[in-house]
């Protein structure tokens, strides 16, 4: 039987002699939803915010010092491997294999000393509610016509990049998907944060602002990908997500 591991900022557990106890169990997320009283209604009404929170994933682990090494060193080493640069990264663990997660380790307490003094510890991450399928964020050169195929259940938020010039219509199953105008060598289109630009300036003037959903989305099942106009290479990272 493998090893049980969690890998973060690039660097697996075992390497730092930790040993996991649990793996497998993330708490799905919740939808954000408020509940409001108002003056003459019983109850209350549901204001749902359109969006799914974060979940936390806790790591029980005990530490089997490497050899040549003492339980000072490796718990220094640890506390900094998790604590330096403190952002969301990518999170992989076994027991989901094929998908990674965006994590931020948020520890309240001192994982240092903790791992000295007890030689355990508990690592605590905060996830971010999707889950991305392995692959699913590497660079597609797409042809003219040539299907994509998102075998996920939600749709996800591709980052666009189109090199070319002049007005541009992208169709998705022959459906207007993206229309831009008087595109300048190239343009980006980020649906994930909702951004248009090329280089570090800003391209919302571009885009056809009466288009629903405004930001294009690859829905699930086939996604044919056609255009019109002076295209000269379109990329695409697709970003096939799921939901925990």
């Amino acid at each position: 039987m493998n090893e049980a591991y969690f890998e973060y900022k690039g660097r697996r557990s075992t390497e730092f002699g930790l040993r996991i106890h649990n793996t497998l169990s993330i708490t799905t997320p919740e939808q954000d939803i408020e509940l409001l009283e108002v003056a003459g209604k019983d109850g209350d009404i549901a204001f749902d915010k359109q969006r799914l929170k974060g979940v936390n994933k806790s790591f029980p682990c005990t530490l089997f010092v490497p050899e040549g090494k003492n339980v000072d060193v490796v718990a220094k080493e640890i506390s900094e491997w998790l604590r330096t640069d403190v952002g969301w990264d990518k999170l992989v663990f076994s027991g989901y294999e094929g998908y990674e997660f965006e994590a931020l380790c948020y520890e309240t307490f001192d994982i240092e000393e903790t791992l000295r003094n007890l030689g355990k510890t508990v690592i605590n991450f905060r996830l971010k509610p999707y889950k991305f399928r392995v692959g699913g964020r590497n660079v597609l050169t797409v042809t003219n016509g040539q299907s994509i195929v998102n075998i996920e259940k939600r749709a996800s938020k591709p980052l666009i990049k189109i090199t070319g010039n002049g007005d541009i219509t992208i169709k998705n199953n022959d459906v207007n998907w993206l229309v831009l105008k008087s595109v300048d060598a190239y343009i980006t289109i980020d649906t994930a944060t909702m951004s248009v630009y090329k280089d570090d300036n800003p391209q919302f003037s571009k885009m056809n602002a009466s288009l629903k959903p405004l930001f294009p989305l690859l829905n699930v099942g086939e996604n044919k990908i056609t255009w019109t106009g002076a295209v000269n290479k379109f990329e695409i990272i697709p970003r096939w997500e799921a939901v925990i």
